[in-house]
C-alpha cells in the first residue's frame, strides 16, 4: 500500500526540476505552470536522468534522444517507448509530500 513521504522543506521555483530520493527511488519533482508535478528521473528508453534534460510545456524532455513525457500522466512522445512512472504529490504546510 502506497505510503506519503515528505521530500522537500519547500516547493521547487516555478520552471525547475529538483531531485529527490524517497523510499529507494530517484524521482523528481517540478513546479509547473503552477501545478506541482513528481516522476521517476530516468528516461524509461535509456538509463539517463530526465533532470538533465528540460521542461517544454507540460513535458519533460530527454536530453540524450529527445523523447518527452506528459508531466501528468506520464505519456511518452512515442509509441515505441514506455511511459514514465508518475507519482501524487501534494503540498502541506509548504512542505512537499509524496506518495510511493
Amino acid at each position: 500500500m502506497p505510503s506519503w513521504y515528505k521530500a522537500l522543506n519547500q516547493a521547487p521555483k516555478e520552471g525547475t526540476m529538483v531531485k529527490v530520493q524517497v523510499n529507494n527511488q530517484k524521482l523528481f519533482v517540478t513546479l509547473n505552470n503552477g501545478q506541482l508535478y513528481c516522476a521517476q528521473d530516468r528516461c524509461p528508453h535509456e538509463d539517463i536522468e530526465l533532470t538533465l534534460g528540460c521542461l517544454k510545456g507540460n513535458r519533460v524532455k530527454c536530453s540524450l534522444h529527445g523523447f518527452s513525457f506528459d508531466l501528468a500522466t506520464g505519456d511518452s512522445s512515442e509509441q515505441d517507448v514506455d511511459n514514465l512512472q508518475t507519482y501524487a504529490v501534494k503540498q502541506e504546510n509548504n512542505e512537499i509530500y509524496i506518495e510511493v
